[in-house]
């Protein structure tokens, strides 16, 4: 039997989901009855294990390197969920952000491998492909029987941006539904944390910073709740203390902007055995930014994440 805490482990849990996003795609395609089971059964379990180990979630999230585009949806929705609740959403409506942030990119996946590789300009084909799928992966759902209008809007117009720089239809301002907004907040992220073959990873608060260079008052407040719930600094991710050391973010505190960390490598860089935790309110030890670990740490760095 399968424990709860096996149940909820984000680090193994949320990859194993993979299968089941590209079942629940096949399915779609067919036009199979089975589609609707298999979201149900992904979004459960995706929400479950949010809900039970947060931090613990964000943290897989963040440590993680996705291998496979069908990873982004998954993580997606683990996020999309997060920044849901702090923004207060209806429930009908995250229900169909969740639905929308899944299979948004069921045409594209497929193409997203080699896109990710590519470091030149895209062909004329490719970006044609790019700029259509949002439109083709509305319709392909509603085909097979997806007829929410909150979802296949918000698949419609998620790389549409309130500038009206983005597409298909250059849509501007309240035009894009705050769902599609979401999904572009949190595809844009999560990219943006990923190495891509054209440009390295970025920091999640340099992520973050980007994100917050919006205009627009309804991103600038999804981007507010957005920061609240996952925090500056989100567990997974590495800091450099005052003293030197190289720390690992393990948890967002709710009632402060100064996150609980664990130093891995003291100032000389060096591992340590096991971890030790850092007061970073106190001045000696305060977070001065993100960093990058010197090297590969001496422990299992889920098993610091087991009781969050």
């Amino acid at each position: 039997m399968v424990s709860d805490s096996t149940k909820t482990d984000p680090f193994t849990q949320l990859d194993n989901l993979i299968p089941l996003v590209s079942d629940l795609f096949a399915a779609i395609k067919q036009k199979s009855d089975k589609s609707r089971s298999i979201m149900q059964l992904i979004l459960d379990r995706v929400i479950l294990i949010a809900n039970a180990r947060p931090d613990a979630t964000l943290a897989a999230i963040h440590l993680s390197h996705q291998a496979s585009p069908l990873k982004q949806p998954i993580y997606c929705a683990a996020l999309a969920h997060m920044i849901g609740k702090q923004h207060e959403i209806k429930q009908d409506i995250q229900e169909s952000l969740l639905h929308a942030i899944l299979t948004c990119n069921i045409t594209f996946y497929e193409l997203q491998v080699l896109l990710n590789t590519i470091e030149g300009k895209l062909t004329d084909d490719q970006r044609t492909k790019m700029q259509k799928h949002a439109l083709k992966g509305a319709q392909l759902v509603e085909a097979a029987g997806f007829m929410n209008p909150v979802m296949t809007k918000a698949m419609r117009q998620h790389h549409e941006r309130p500038d009206g720089s983005g597409y298909p239809n250059h849509l501007k301002g309240d035009d894009i539904s705050t769902p599609a907004l979401i999904i572009g907040i949190c595809e844009t992220y999560t990219a943006r944390i990923d190495n891509r073959a054209y440009r390295k990873s970025i920091h999640p608060k340099e992520a973050l910073s980007h994100l917050f260079k919006e205009d627009d008052p309804r991103i600038k407040k999804l981007m507010l709740n957005f920061a609240k719930a996952i925090g500056v600094y989100p567990p997974g991710t590495w800091v450099k203390l005052a003293t030197g050391e190289t720390a690992i973010v393990t948890q967002v505190q709710k009632t402060s902007p100064v996150p609980l960390v664990k130093a891995l490598f003291d100032a000389n860089d060096t591992p340590y055995m096991g971890a030790v935790a850092r007061d970073c309110s106190a001045a000696e030890s305060k977070v001065l930014g993100a960093t990058t670990p010197p090297c590969r740490p001496s422990v299992d760095l889920p098993v610091l994440f087991e009781s969050f």
